[in-house]
């Protein structure tokens, strides 16, 4: 699934005690230097990726850890311009790291920056919003690692505060994409119907065909009304454990298409 090539020790300015991994996904075509705990690039990532869909415009992804959603949207959209936004000083600088390292200057620009205060001039300024958010309860937080907990856990931004800032930073009829705990689907439905979003589409990811879902996809667009659709979703497992046909091709770079059965594609 992800190829990993060696264990390093990153250069001082990022931190001395961090250790790394090179590794790769999307088949080898994409190369990450990742913390070898906290926050890692994984199945999430590369499945919302894979959802986004628009010909061109400008793309936010919040809470952009190493890169890995920013970096698989702009190897398969050339025309998105992308700001990748994190908050973690170590994650910003491996951020940075792999958007040089697969040569994305042009296209994808680092930010530094919380999520619950972004620049006043990207409010209502993006097309595309996109997001990991941390979506396990602030309550089952561990203690042992605030990197981990940043990236996993609800700190001081809860999930539906991620919900508000995405949909403040969309241009009038963008679209937000979010992937989610299956569980915590009803918080993030009803912030994007306080925040007056519609044409609200949920995508199911399941670990085995007879599984509950694990993960939710959920794309909506800011200020537009429509009825909700709850698409038939992908199953990640065969019954032996190993991927199935369509969630391969997904961890290979094809895309996830989300149609809305009162419009042609989601842009």
């Amino acid at each position: 699934m992800f190829a990993k090539k060696r264990t390093v020790m990153t250069d001082k300015p990022l931190a001395e005690d961090t250790e790394t991994s090179d590794d790769s996904f999307l088949n080898g075509q994409i190369q990450v230097r990742q913390p070898r705990s906290g926050y890692r690039i994984g199945t999430d990532a590369v499945m919302v990726a894979a959802t986004i869909q628009m010909k061109a415009g400008r793309l936010l992804d919040m809470g952009a850890g190493v890169g890995g959603i920013s970096l698989a949207i702009a190897h398969r959209l050339a025309d998105a311009q992308i700001t990748a936004a994190e908050i973690d000083p170590v994650n910003y600088a491996l951020l940075s790291h792999n958007i040089g390292i697969n040569q994305q200057h042009a296209r994808i620009r680092p930010l530094r920056a919380d999520i619950l205060s972004l620049p006043p001039v990207m409010a209502g300024s993006f097309d595309h919003v996109v997001s990991n958010p941390p979506f396990h309860h602030a309550s089952d937080a561990p203690s042992r690692s605030r990197r981990r907990t940043l990236a996993h856990y609800e700190t001081d931004a809860r999930l539906g505060e991620w919900v508000d800032a995405g949909l403040a930073a969309l241009k009038p009829k963008g679209r937000l994409t979010m992937i989610v705990r299956a569980d915590r689907t009803d918080i993030i439905m009803a912030r994007l119907r306080a925040g007056g979003a519609g044409e609200i589409v949920l995508f199911p990811l399941w670990s085995y065909q007879t599984s509950p879902a694990i993960r939710m996809i959920i794309t909506a667009r800011k200020a537009v009304k429509g009825a909700m659709a709850v698409l038939p979703g992908l199953v990640l497992h065969t019954p032996t454990g190993a991927l199935t046909h369509e969630a391969q091709q997904v961890m290979k770079g094809e895309s996830v298409q989300l149609v809305h059965p009162a419009t042609t594609h989601l842009s």
